[in-house]
């Protein structure tokens, strides 16, 4: 005998000083029962399937999924054959896949394994990528930090003077555009609106959405809270935010003037002095469109002695790198040199110049073929992809226009402005086809062109000497 027990809530009225109450009687226990005659074969059947199911239910998960396939297989193959009631039953309950049940934990461990090795891939890949970027960029976080303070320096405030609450140990900053060395400028004002806690709505004036939207602090590393998740009104800047590029290009627009000149002296950490050519090569398309720039620098040991006879000779692969890494770590922590070398640097750095320059030439000459062979091969490549896509939009308005039939617009049930719409679908596909086969012609020849060098220009930026701390 079989019983489920079902629960039953009903409500009952009470009334009491003429007031109708509803409330809720305590839950009887209710059994269906279904009853299992032994005589009956078909019930014998039933008996086994339902112990089965309870089984496959509590017990074995997914394995169960096999198994129940396997008895209705059973069960639509032959039925429930008279006289053999008992023994289908008992195969009903004898069904099992050890086999299955022994193999999937070995399973499970190997799609785990598996797993934790394709995570472990995936994280040296972006650990890859993230290493790759910085070599390319070359920014940390507190060179950036920097290069802002002395930008902001520049422009009449101080970055101290910003420094608001910290996120856990990571410095943040809110700037007030109202400070005097912002509100001169209103090109001040484009930069801060990307560190507004809301966007603009549509149709409300600038000046209200300023006065409402308060500006968020920012700050030079990921501001995480101690729960994991971001900081919600701090934005992490970085060299592409609006308003880091506002402050550089104080540097761009200014050149050389003032403090910065086209030649200095910088304390390094190496043994013997050492000079850098630097060399800015800038590279234009089409419509005076710039394609590439880069600055290259050539390196060589500096030496005064015998310079009428010996020029300056540039360093190889390794020197320059040398030189360079030197560079970056004299620029993190910058002290004023000596008047002496400054002096002694002075008498021959138009001659230093001279002797560095053929080599810095020749190295922009390389380049520049370098880079034309890449921006050839990108052109091709972003021409080929317009030329397909091209032709699979052409492709589909074709099919589109050889399946209209315009007989299908009196059918019932078609409006009038539908049908109107359809019918001028049908003649801009006929015209978009015409414009389509002239594009094929000569969108993708355009975008090659748009990547070919029509003019370069080579800009010597200037020398930077490295001074030994002990010479």
């Amino acid at each position: 005998m079989i019983h489920v027990d079902l629960p039953w809530n009903p409500s009952w009225l009470e009334q009491r000083n003429g007031r109708i109450d509803r409330k809720l009687q305590p839950a009887p226990e209710v059994s269906c029962r279904y009853f299992v005659y032994a005589q009956r074969e078909e019930d014998i059947v039933l008996a086994a399937l339902v112990r089965k199911t309870e089984t496959i239910r509590t017990q074995l998960g997914s394995v169960g999924q096999v198994i129940e396939q396997r008895i209705a297989d059973r069960l639509n193959a032959s039925g429930i054959e008279r006289g053999r009631a008992a023994a289908l039953g008992e195969a009903i309950d004898a069904e099992t896949d050890m086999e299955r049940l022994v193999r999937a934990p070995a399973e499970m461990d190997d799609e785990e394994r598996a797993r934790h090795e394709r995570l472990l891939r995936d994280l040296d890949d972006l650990w890859d990528v993230l290493e790759r970027s910085r070599g390319r960029v070359g920014v940390d976080s507190e060179e950036l930090q920097q290069v802002v303070a002395t930008a902001l320096d520049r422009a009449g405030t101080r970055l101290e003077d910003a420094e608001s609450e910290p996120v856990g140990a990571v410095k943040t900053f809110r700037f007030d555009p109202a400070d005097p060395a912002f509100a001169r400028d209103a090109s001040w004002a484009d930069a801060f609106d990307d560190l507004r806690q809301r966007r603009r709505k549509r149709r409300e004036r600038a000046s209200e959405w300023r006065r409402v939207a308060p500006i968020r602090a920012v700050s030079f590393e990921p501001p995480v809270c101690s729960d994991g998740t971001d900081a919600p009104d701090v934005v992490q800047v970085h060299l592409e935010h609006r308003l880091v590029r506002r402050l550089l290009s104080r540097f761009l627009s200014q050149g050389f003037q003032s403090d910065l000149e086209r030649v200095c002296v910088v304390v390094g950490p190496g043994a013997q002095p050492r000079v850098i050519l630097l060399g800015r090569l800038a590279l234009y398309g089409a419509g005076a469109a710039r394609l590439h720039e880069e600055i290259i620098p050539v390196t060589a040991i500096w030496s005064e002695a015998d310079r009428d006879r010996r020029p300056l000779a540039p360093l190889g692969t390794r020197g320059e790198e040398t030189t360079i890494e030197q560079l970056e770590r004299a620029l993190r922590d910058t002290s004023r040199p000596p008047a002496t070398a400054i002096a002694r640097v002075r008498l021959l750095a138009k001659r230093d110049a001279v002797d560095l320059e053929p080599e810095l030439r020749q190295r922009v000459e390389q380049r520049r073929a370098e880079i034309a062979r890449d921006l050839a091969r990108r052109g091709d490549g972003e021409a080929r992809d317009l030329a397909r896509l091209l032709e699979a939009q052409r492709d589909r308005i074709a099919q589109a226009e050889k399946g209209f039939d315009p007989r299908q617009l009196a059918l019932p049930g078609v409006d009038d402005a539908e049908r109107r719409q359809r019918e001028r679908d049908h003649l801009h596909w006929r015209t978009r086809l015409a414009e389509i086969e002239c594009e094929i012609e000569e969108e993708p020849v355009r975008v090659r062109t748009s990547y070919e060098i029509r003019a370069s220009r080579l800009e010597p930026i200037g020398l930077v000497y490295l001074w030994p701390r002990t010479n």
